[in-house]
């Protein structure tokens, strides 16, 4: 794969992390309210992330943020209490890998000389969406698997309607296109509908950031316009 590829690709990953962290279900804000009392602690707690049989560019691993540590070097006896999720280190944060299965785990550490510990729960993906409409054609069966399509049709002021399915929650939805962004935040919906246009190639894409109600997974479903097939 091209340099340039993979740095595209990274882009992508790194983004969809973000938006999994913004699609925490408001049932799990307890933790966070109980966390942000301490000076240290890992963030997202009790995490639960998901993976995909189909995704080409995710290596299959999350980020763990340690608030309030910045380096690498405060960071000691770091451990996995399950040998099938590999944690390592980084400046601030934790990279824990999982691979293609369910697990769950126990994380831990000293940080800054504080003791600290999280939860992180792997579960196989699964359809947020009952349907994905651009105009009248139904594109929910392309996230049966991942959460990526791509497709080089532009799209022409049609309506994109998203309805989720049992037990999933539209959080946010973004359009982007070209120069021009438009982001509805906060919806905490089971649908959603307003018209759209992709008309940049290469750099005009919806996403959309979901959350299942019930077991505290964040999925990010990605639509672009693109003549590209990774």
């Amino acid at each position: 794969m091209k340099k340039a590829t993979k740095r595209l690709l990274a882009v992508f990953l790194a983004l969809a992390m973000v938006f999994t962290l913004l699609a925490v279900p408001a049932t799990s804000m307890k933790d966070v309210s109980a966390a942000t009392s301490k000076k240290v602690y890992f963030y997202p707690s009790n995490g639960v992330v998901t993976y995909k049989p189909g995704d080409q560019y995710s290596s299959y691993y999350t980020i763990i943020s340690i608030i309030g540590c910045s380096k690498k070097s405060e960071i000691k006896k770091l451990k996995s209490t399950n040998k099938d999720i590999r944690v390592e280190a980084k400046d601030g944060y934790v990279k824990a890998y999982f691979g293609k299965k369910a697990a769950t785990t126990t994380i831990s550490c000293t940080a800054k000389g504080v003791k600290i510990k999280t939860k992180l729960t792997v579960k196989k993906y699964t359809n947020p969406v009952k349907t994905f409409k651009i105009g009248s054609k139904n594109y929910a069966s392309k996230y049966a698997k991942n959460d990526d399509y791509r497709l080089n049709k532009k799209v022409s002021k049609k309506k994109l309607s998203i309805k989720a399915n049992a037990g999933w929650k539209i959080r946010s939805v973004y359009v982007v296109n070209g120069s021009t962004r438009k982001s509805y935040t906060w919806l905490d919906k089971t649908s959603f509908s307003k018209k759209i246009t992709l008309s940049k190639v290469n750099n005009a894409y919806v996403y959309v950031v979901m959350y299942n109600t019930k077991t505290g997974a964040g999925e990010t479903l990605y639509y672009y316009y693109s003549n590209r097939t990774y």
